[in-house]
Order: structure tokens, then sequence, then C-alpha cells
């Protein structure tokens, strides 16, 4: 189908005169039978394309998908927009719920679930016997962040792919660099020639990128106090835990004249949607988040992005300052950074990769679920299953830790530079867009957000004429 009769589907369908970038380019390929890999910008409107491929052809779009969060967030998501024909199969349901979707799964349009779901015989069963429409990975780059030390019902995606017979493949992602593009191509063991690559520059030029080094956690507290107080929202702050992000939530509220709440996946599923109504209506002026906050949430005009703590990697942090700017005026990236930062990082890397004491020990029972942990557990039982003796386990594991360690690293170095944040970005994506320098700044004294409009003038005002955010609750739920 060329671009011509898309749009015309667009409009008809959807309300929208014309295509984000890189939307219609993925679309003709899928119309043409090509299995996609796209790599679009956080905001770019990805799940439009699989909506449409919905819209368009009979049978079953299956997404596949990270979060039970994001996933909830979708279909309600979907749901809002008037679509009824969509459901989420997860670990929330109970069974009599389960079995009765999987025994009406030719009364939907769309299937929301998660990699653990997917794998299972029953599920797959019951999918054999329906007409699939598109197998969807969202976030295609957990198959290889998350797949080898984290969660591997991930790495057996191509195997379901050739169980459920190979149905046409839609992988999305907004972050990954060329080796991770393909990484997760290969395993599905497709000729070349049957892939449609779509990869769009990793550049945003209206986010200003800016670095700081503190001495001190006490140093880096008040100066990003300061900046909350100085900058027009909205914002997002990324903090590395849920506890830090609800007790900074609480402090900058104090603190500060602004509006300020946490977000993170502990919430409950009324709360998360209290407070994206919130912050998407303008009522919440700061959200204190994990990194469970963006995915899914629709909000062009974020102005600013703080990360307090270092992200996983270069990878995750690009996703996540991808959150401000969405409407193409000027933003900021802020990373505030403290040495010894990385420390965190390094122990939350330690604590979910088994050592080779821990690989031997449970492969020959010295250990169970109990001392190891059930998710470590479930990960050597993946490998065992796979037929891996416990010391290729275990050196893969080492392998795994220090690539990493040297990610975390990549991205320390960014947080320390002294110039060249833009550039930095672009090189470890391969990406040759031109490299603006002076749209970054490093340092307190080269922070100058009044040369960028950023300056907020004064405390925003409840808005007036709008609904307000139980309205909006009451029409995703249903209640009203």
């Amino acid at each position: 189908m060329d671009k011509t009769a898309l749009t015309a589907v667009l409009k008809e369908k959807f309300g929208f005169d014309s295509f984000k970038p890189g939307q219609a380019e993925v679309l003709e390929a899928l119309t043409a039978g090509k299995n996609t890999l796209a790599m679009l910008p956080t905001g770019g409107g990805k799940s439009l394309i699989y909506q449409m491929m919905g819209n368009m052809r009979d049978g079953l779009v299956i997404i596949v998908t990270p979060l039970l969060s994001l996933m909830q967030d979708q279909v309600a998501r979907l749901n809002y927009a008037g679509e009824s024909k969509v459901v989420a199969l997860n670990s929330t349901l109970p069974q009599d719920a389960r079995r009765t979707i999987l025994r009406s799964l030719d009364q939907y349009k769309f299937l929301f679930v998660s990699p653990e779901m997917l794998g299972q015989t029953v599920v797959q069963s019951a999918l054999r016997k329906v007409k699939i429409n598109l197998l969807v990975v969202d976030e295609a780059h957990t198959i290889v962040s998350w797949g080898p030390d984290f969660r591997p019902d991930y790495l057996a995606l191509p195997q379901v792919h050739k169980k459920l017979g190979q149905p046409q493949l839609l992988l999305l992602t907004a972050t990954a660099t060329p080796k991770m593009m393909n990484d997760i191509t290969v395993p599905f063991g497709l000729p070349e020639s049957d892939w449609f690559i779509y990869r769009q520059s990793v550049d945003r030029p209206n986010i200003y990128l800016h670095t700081e080094t503190l001495a001190n956690e006490g140093q880096k507290r008040e100066r990003l106090a300061d900046l909350v107080r100085q900058l027009q929202g909205p914002g997002i702050v990324y903090f590395s835990s849920r506890k830090l992000a609800t007790s900074m939530a609480d402090w900058l509220a104090e603190n500060t004249d602004r509006r300020v709440a946490a977000y993170h996946a502990g919430l409950d599923t009324m709360s998360r949607y209290r407070i994206q109504q919130q912050f998407m209506l303008g009522q919440i002026d700061v959200i204190a988040a994990t990194s469970a906050f963006g995915m899914g949430i629709d909000k062009d005009n974020v102005r600013y992005v703080i990360h307090y703590h270092l992200s996983n990697d270069l990878a995750n942090y690009l996703q996540e300052i991808g959150r401000a700017g969405r409407d193409g005026e000027q933003s900021a990236a802020i990373l505030l950074y403290v040495p010894g930062d990385e420390n965190l990082q390094l122990n939350m890397i330690d604590g979910t990769i088994p050592n080779r004491e821990v690989v031997m020990g449970y492969y020959d029972k010295r250990f169970g679920a109990d001392e190891i942990g059930r998710d470590k557990a479930n990960l050597l039982d993946f490998y065992a299953k796979q037929g891996m003796n416990p010391d290729e386990v275990a050196t893969m594991f080492e392998a795994r830790r220090q690539q990493r360690q040297q990610d975390l690293y990549n991205l320390v170095n960014y947080a320390k530079s002294d110039a060249g944040l833009r550039r930095q970005l672009l090189d470890h994506f391969g990406d040759d867009a031109k490299s603006n320098d002076e749209a970054e700044s490093v340092g307190v004294v080269d922070w100058h957000p009044e040369e960028l409009a950023l300056v907020a003038t004064e405390a925003p005002a409840e808005l007036a004429g709008v609904t307000d955010w139980r309205t909006q609750v009451a029409k995703l739920f249903n209640l009203g």
C-alpha cells in the first residue's frame, strides 16, 4: 500500500492528516509483507503503526510488552480511544479469566502479553488456533539488554515465533546501537532479504544537553531544588528507586513552589492513572519517577528531564531524555553526577547477575531458590534447559557482567565530560548526524537557561476550563 492510500486510512480511522517521520515508511514495508525492525524516537508514534495494521487487516495483533503497568496503560489508552477489542493477558488475572480470554481470542483485535506469558504452552496452543495479523515486540532492545541476565523469556521469542508459524514481525525500539539491532534480528533466523530496517537519527536538536558534577549528595540535592524552582515545567526527575522517588517528591514539594508527585511501578492502577492524568492536564508540574514512568505516556510539552541518578547505560539514558520536547520546542536534559554514583548501578549489576559460586552451587543443588532468589533460579533454570553446563553459564555471565559495567562506564564518561556531549551520544549509536556543540554545556557556570527561554516566570495556576482528572479516570475505567 502506498503512502497516499495509507494517509487516507490515517485520516479516516485516526483523524490525522499526516504521518510522523518514519511511520509511513514502516507501514509501506509491513503492507508489502516485510518483517520490520524500526528504531523511532521516544514519542515518534510507534504504537500508531500496529494500531493501523490492526485496522487494515484481519487477525490478531499480538504486542509483547515488558512491564505490567505499561500493558495496562496501553489497553486503557486504546479503550479510551474507542477500541473495545483489546485485552491484556497477564499474571494478575485469575485463572478463570485467563481461560476465558484464551477461548475467545478470535473476538479480539489486539492482545497485549508479556514474554513470560507468551512462552506458556497453553497460550501458544490457543494462539495457533487463530489468525495472527502481526507479532509486535515493543521496546525490542530488551531482547538483548534484558534477555541474557534478567528476563530470559525474551531470548526465547525467536523460538516462540517459529511455534506460532512465523507470523509477520514488527520490532519497535527507540534506542539501539547498530550491533544491538543486528543482535535483535539475527536470532529469528530469517533471510536478510525478508527484513526492512528503518533507523531514524537519535539526535534531538531541540533537547539541550547539560551535565554537572557536584562534590557530594547534599550539594546535588540542593542543586536539584534550585533547578526545579528555576525551570519552566512540566518536568520529570528520574531516581534509581521507588523509595527515593517518593521521599524526594515530598521534599521537593516542601522546598519549592512546584506541585510534585512520585510515580513508579509500585503504585496501584488507580493511583497511576490519577497521577498520569493530572500530569497530562497540567495539574502536576514535576514527576519524581523511576524508569517505569514515560513508557506509554504521550505528553508532548515536557520541558526538562533531570537525572538525579545514573541510568543503566547510554541507551537507557537516551530513551529517558527523549521524553522531553516531543512538541519540537526547546527543552533540556540535565544529568547531575557525584563521583561514586556509579556504585549504585554496579551493585545492581552484581545483584542481578549470578556469580560463579552461585551458578555452581545451584547446579549441584547446594543452593536452592530460597538461598539465591527466585529470579536468579529462573534464570539458571532457563539456561539449564538450553543444555548449557554450569561452567559455560558462569563464563557467559562473567562476560555479561563486564559488558554491562563497560556500558555503565560509557555513561559515567559522558557525565564527567568537559565537552562534546552530543557527539558522544551520536557516535555511540553510529549516527553520523552533524553535532551542534552550541546546544550543550557542562557545569554550573555554563548553565544559562534564560538563553533557552526555559526560566519559569511564576508557579503555574490550576488550568481552567478543562476536564479534571477524576472524569478522565472514570472514562478510562468505564465508571461513568
